[in-house]
């Protein structure tokens, strides 16, 4: 009977250690939603309105808008296309708050990143800077204000129209995030014989914030507008690629963004594990390469690609048992980081599917 005391205490012990590891367990687990190319609606669609029901869902994680946040068209729409962004109208200021509603009663972090439309797709750091400064701004303080997100302060990266990378860790420092700015990059090689010394600067920045990361054995994951590896009509040649450059700029064999794909893949092939996501390509793509490198594009937000049928066939599937290509679907992508493992997971069909990728 002395023994009856011990035992229940014991059997407490370990019945409160289990609850103790599932808390712990459930902290431990992080997500980060990637979602690009969301600006086109002056309304949440079906697509964002489904993304919010997730992040209500998943207080513990993150959302990145990958940019292109707001397209402003041509003589009010009746045009449908543009080469600029935000500019305070009506329209485009509703626009923005179609995915600031998404996180209005959202706990996780939340970040804006800027792409060409955010840039007003033009060709120089002087004409840009200051639309982009508009949306920045904007979202910057609208984002202040919302108590109830845990970076209220640093939610536009990176900042003042710089390169980037700029960084944060994420769930107790386990996940290191890098933000660039890719049509930043692009802007200053264009025409340029050799690649500029700022740009330089910027690649080693990048290798050395990487690898700082992959020694303390944090995931990494790097977000930015344009992709580094797609397959579909962005690899389009050009053999004048200067005429009509405001348009062709967008396209990977454009001299200064070629440039960028080159030097930016040949920094991440040194790594592991790694993961680079964008948006820009209006398409569900996910890539693993022979050097274990995740690429992903999330372009899907709220514009589709609408590929022909002989498209389809050319587009339709990549070089990799591993490889995923969605067109003509709204959606977007969940990494989910739980116990050292990496799962990511694909929304479609306007995320009312989801699927597992294959886990790496």
């Amino acid at each position: 009977m002395r023994f009856a005391r011990p035992l229940r205490l014991t059997i407490h012990t370990l019945w409160t250690l289990v609850l103790s590891l599932q808390i712990v367990s459930a902290q431990n687990s992080f997500k980060i939603f990637l979602v690009g190319d969301a600006g086109d609606h002056e309304e949440s669609g079906e697509t964002l309105v489904n993304l919010r029901k997730e992040l209500s869902a998943s207080p513990n994680s993150a959302v990145v808008f990958l940019g292109d946040n707001c397209y402003k068209n041509i003589l009010g729409g009746l045009i449908p296309f543009g080469y600029k962004g935000f500019d305070s109208s009506q329209s485009t200021i509703e626009k923005i708050n179609s995915q600031l509603a998404l996180v209005e009663h959202y706990q996780g972090s939340v970040f804006f990143i800027p792409g060409n439309h955010d840039w007003w797709n033009r060709l120089s750091y002087e004409r840009g800077r200051p639309k982009l400064a508009m949306e920045e701004a904007y979202i910057s303080k609208n984002l202040a204000e919302n108590s109830g997100i845990a970076n209220p302060g640093n939610t536009f990266l990176p900042k003042n129209g710089g390169y980037g990378p700029d960084y944060v860790e994420l769930n107790h420092q386990t996940i290191r995030l890098i933000f660039i700015d890719t049509y930043r990059i692009v802007m200053t090689g264009i025409k340029k014989k050799k690649i500029p010394q700022e740009e330089l600067l910027f690649y080693d920045r990048l290798d050395s914030i990487i690898r700082a990361g992959f020694v303390l054995k944090q995931k990494i994951v790097i977000v930015a507008h344009h992709p580094v590896y797609s397959i579909g009509p962005l690899n389009k040649k050009f053999s004048h690629p200067y005429f009509f450059q405001r348009i062709k700029a967008s396209y990977i064999q454009f001299p200064s963004y070629k440039t960028m794909t080159s030097k930016i893949a040949s920094i991440l092939y040194r790594y592991p594990g790694i993961y680079y996501a964008s948006g820009h390509l209006h398409a569900l793509q996910y890539f693993y390469t022979k050097d274990q490198v995740h690429y992903i594009i999330s372009g899907a937000g709220s514009k589709e690609n609408m590929l022909s049928e002989k498209e389809m066939i050319r587009y339709g599937k990549g070089p990799s048992p591993y490889d995923y290509l969605m067109w003509d679907t709204g959606g977007f992508f969940e990494l989910e980081f739980d116990a050292g493992s990496t799962y990511t997971f694909l929304y479609y069909n306007n995320a009312l599917l989801k699927c597992s990728l294959e886990d790496q």
